[in-house]
């Protein structure tokens, strides 16, 4: 009985999950393919995205959602023994106005899956008067993505 009591005396003291909002995003285009020349396929998407963020000049209020616009292109080989690897590159715009964000990716497709293995690395480019023409380069990691 005490056991009970303190386990649900415990969960109504649980802080709430935060989650992102439930409500659907805005369509956005579908995906366009180039074929070129039978050698490799280039793939071309412009959707929104929910991202987390921060406010640091409140971070007493906790981790926040935005909708983020990405343009992603990928480049994919139609040889069939080079058909799952591909080479992508997404953007966003950065966290504050003059500031862009480019992420490549070299990237496996796992044979009969939607799961994606790879590596990426992320370039931040600052397009302000004071750092004009600046950017800065983050490590290289791997990453796993896809639908589970």
């Amino acid at each position: 009985m005490i056991t009970s009591v303190s386990l649900v005396l415990w969960l109504v003291q649980a802080p709430p999950i935060v989650a992102p909002p439930m409500t659907a995003p805005p369509l956005t285009a579908p995906p366009r393919e180039w074929n070129l020349a039978g050698v490799f396929v280039l793939k071309q998407e412009k959707f929104l995205m929910w991202v987390p963020r921060i406010d640091l000049s409140r971070p007493f209020r906790g981790w926040e959602y935005e909708l983020r616009p990405v343009w992603a292109l990928e480049l994919t080989p139609t040889h069939r023994r080079l058909s799952d690897f591909s080479l992508a590159v997404l953007s966003a715009p950065g966290v504050d106005t003059g500031i862009g964000l480019v992420q490549p990716k070299l990237q496996y497709r796992v044979p009969g899956t939607e799961v994606r293995v790879g590596v990426q690395s992320t370039i931040l480019s600052f397009f302000t008067a004071a750092l004009a023409g600046s950017g800065k380069v983050m490590r290289p990691m791997g990453f796993v993505s896809g639908r589970f």
